[in-house]
């Protein structure tokens, strides 16, 4: 009995570890996905337009000072330059409901699929990586 209770009591704290689907993603890797997409071309958004319009995206969603926050991010990311930007755009471009829910609300190119919630548990950003240093890690 006693190794059933802390049978249960491990599942449920193992299931408190993980982030909630429903979570929005931080606000700095949102600048920087929302500057990526732009950046790498995953719809006729451009970089110029991103950084002018992400407030559009991301309404509701984050607080004013979250969302002022994230202009840097979304600044830098539209204008990466990594030695992985390939790497970097392939991964972005691919996490397609994502970009599409970056996309429509500012009425650029769809990607053909419905859109989801940028969360924190699915959002996957390669770092970017200098020329000769090890392998870059995920954000």
């Amino acid at each position: 009995m006693r190794y059933f209770i802390a049978l249960i009591l491990l599942v449920g704290l193992g299931g408190c570890a993980l982030t909630p689907p429903d979570q929005p993603a931080y606000f700095s890797r949102m600048g920087r996905f929302m500057g990526l997409v732009a950046n790498c071309g995953c719809s006729d958004i451009t970089p110029e337009r991103m950084i002018a319009e992400y407030p559009k995206v991301v309404a509701g969603l984050y607080s004013e000072a979250e969302i002022k926050g994230m202009r840097g991010y979304v600044d830098l990311a539209a204008t990466e330059r990594w030695p992985n930007i390939a790497i970097i755009c392939a991964e972005t471009c691919s996490q397609r409901c994502m970009v599409q829910s970056v996309v429509g609300p500012l009425g650029g190119r769809g990607m053909g699929v419905g859109a989801c919630l940028v969360n924190e548990r699915d959002l996957h950003l390669t770092s970017g990586q200098e020329v000769g240093s090890s392998p870059g890690g995920r954000d």
